[in-house]
């Protein structure tokens, strides 16, 4: 695990692992910026998400992926298994594919079948393994993981273009753009497991030197591996119905992504992880911070590199006026106002001059001009500020392993716990919990849907086992409870007479030091709005194309525009995929 530094001249902020990164921690934006959910919920992927960085590392060692095993009848529907060999380690991808109807499909956590289960597993695949995992990884929940299995995973068919897609390719088509451009995927997923869940290996059991032996790479692997699989079945599917059949061809072979969808239960898991939240947040800031701080020149390389990004987003997010975007901008709206942006980048081409002054930090000033234009523009242009700059890549991956345990300092006295609330919690004055509308909701996982849910307060059942997700209820009841007690007296004292503050005691003396541990919302106001923090989430995993459903849960596409198996196997490991627009021309 990484080495945690301590600031040497105060301790107020938790410093990283690197020298770049504790630069970068100096000049980056303040909690109540970097953890507001307005901000969080403007988020896009970066060359720092997940997606990104997972295969980056697989192009820059040449990963071979290869497909070992592929037995399926006219439908797709059969066994195929995908070795990958990296860096030593052989790692295989095992998929049971089948067929459902359409009314059992679902994205739900319930949900009894899948049109599509496999298991990313390391190791040797003898006969009486492959029977074993045949046994067991269709059933998912109801199944058991043997000790070199690493992720389980299960994804359904679209209704919408899987059909469609095999339909045209029979036909000797390409897809047209106007009809899967903007979803932008064949094969949805709806979960991916690991880290002990059925018996999966645990992550922390990985030596440091594994090829996945960071966060969420395995589980972007799978991803990705569900995706190649995706490009197959179509193919496959359409080869068996016709003798005239195509392959998906030019840009549809890099376009076409993976499908997801996320609801409530990821907004308690940051609620629950706050050192994974604020490495969440430097994966973000810190690269950010990095940029802005950088001089520019008019002639400069990586100016012409922003223009040319920023024409491509905005041309991206132009072509996306059928996409459900609603409380946020729609992608025409949001493409006028990256245009805006992209003028004023050219005023600085011309005159070394943004907005009528000159600098030599155009960055900053583009970044300081974003705010005005709209903070959707700006969310977008700090994706591409970042975008300019590699040196930060190995820094970012050495901060995501976390500690998160808590602990408590039961000597320290309360006058010095309550200069660490008022101090790194005054943001919860922004909230009067003798308002109801600011205890609205309460949290509850629900034995139906074996997910988090939230229920109206004195009106829906299961208030009796409401989740404790309320972060800054509990730190205004305990400021409110250390004000009058004796100051002097010490934690353990104040705690025999209320112990029903231990919880939040032992949150803000341990994550003192931690500055973007909180993001500061109250999950409980009937206002608050999940989307924001959803939207981040995603962000980080690397997904983009957010279709929100309601105000709890989103469509999104992972891995659209990236390079596939066969480019990563021949090195051909291009990185520049951040915005990929829909293939023209190719649909006869």
């Amino acid at each position: 695990m990484t080495a945690v530094h301590e600031r040497r001249s105060t301790d107020t902020v938790l410093w990283r692992p690197t020298e770049r990164l504790r630069w970068a921690q100096e000049r980056a934006r303040s909690a109540g910026v970097v953890a507001s959910p307005e901000v969080m919920g403007t988020c896009r992927l970066t060359r720092h998400s997940f997606a990104r960085s997972m295969l980056r590392h697989a192009g820059d060692r040449r990963w071979q992926v290869t497909r070992e095993r592929w037995e399926m009848d006219v439908g797709g529907r059969g066994e195929a298994v995908y070795r990958v060999d990296a860096e030593g380690i052989q790692l295989r991808f095992v998929i049971f594919s089948t067929t459902i109807g359409d009314d059992q499909r679902t994205d739900r956590v319930i949900a009894a079948s899948w049109d599509v289960t496999a298991a990313l597993i390391e190791g040797d695949l003898p006969d009486e393994r492959m029977a074993f995992l045949r046994e067991n990884v269709p059933g998912q929940e109801t199944g058991r993981a043997d000790v070199g299995s690493l992720v389980w995973t299960r994804a359904n068919r679209s209704q919408r273009f899987f059909d469609y897609t095999v339909d045209r390719l029979a036909a000797g088509l390409q897809p047209e753009p106007e009809v899967l451009g903007d979803a932008a995927y064949i094969l949805r997923s709806t979960a991916f497991y690991s880290n002990g869940k059925f018996g999966l290996r645990d992550f922390e059991g990985l030596p440091v030197q594994h090829p996945l032996a960071v966060p969420y790479r395995a589980q972007m692997l799978a991803a990705w591996l569900l995706r190649e699989l995706s490009y197959d079945l179509v193919e496959h599917c359409a080869r068996q119905r016709s003798t005239h059949a195509v392959a998906l061809s030019g840009q549809w072979r890099r376009f076409l992504g993976l499908g997801n969808a996320t609801g409530l239960g990821m907004v308690p898991y940051i609620v629950n992880h706050p050192r994974v939240l604020d490495a969440w947040c430097a994966l973000r800031e810190l690269p950010l911070a990095y940029a802005l701080a950088q001089s520019t020149e008019p002639d400069d390389g990586r100016v012409s590199r922003l223009a040319g990004l920023l024409s491509r987003a905005r041309h991206y997010f132009a072509e996306r006026g059928g996409l459900a975007t609603d409380p946020y901008l729609s992608g025409p709206d949001l493409a006028d106002h990256l245009a805006t942006l992209r003028g004023l980048l050219e005023q600085y081409q011309d005159s070394g001059q943004i907005a009528g002054h000159s600098t030599t930090f155009a960055w900053r000033a583009l970044h300081d001009a974003a705010d005005h234009v709209h903070p959707e523009a700006r969310g977008v242009l700090e994706s591409l500020l970042v975008e300019l700059y590699d040196e930060l890549d190995d820094d970012i991956e050495l901060m995501l392993r976390c500690d998160e345990s808590l602990g408590l300092r039961a000597e320290q006295s309360c006058q010095a716990l309550l200069e660490l609330i008022e101090s790194g919690y005054a943001w919860v004055d922004h909230f009067d919990f003798d308002d109801p509308e600011q205890s609205y909701y309460f949290w509850f996982v629900s034995a139906n849907s074996e997910e988090p849910r939230r229920g109206r307060r004195g009106h829906d059942p299961g208030e009796q086992v409401e989740q404790p997700v309320d972060i800054a209820r509990a730190v205004s009841a305990l400021r409110r409870d250390l004000r009058a007690a004796d100051r002097a007296t010490s934690v353990a004292e104040f705690l025999l007479s209320a112990p029903w503050h231990r919880g939040a005691v032992c949150r803000v003396q341990s994550l003192a030091t931690v500055p973007w541990a909180e993001t500061q919302a109250n999950l409980l106001a009937r206002d608050f709005l999940p989307l924001h923090l959803q939207r981040f989430q995603l962000a980080v995993y690397g997904m983009d194309n957010y279709s929100p459903q309601s105000t709890d849960w989103l469509r999104v596409t992972l891995f659209s525009g990236a390079p596939r198996a066969a480019d990563i196997a021949a090195g051909v490991n291009d990185d520049d995929w951040l915005f990929t627009r829909k293939p023209e021309g190719e649909h006869t």
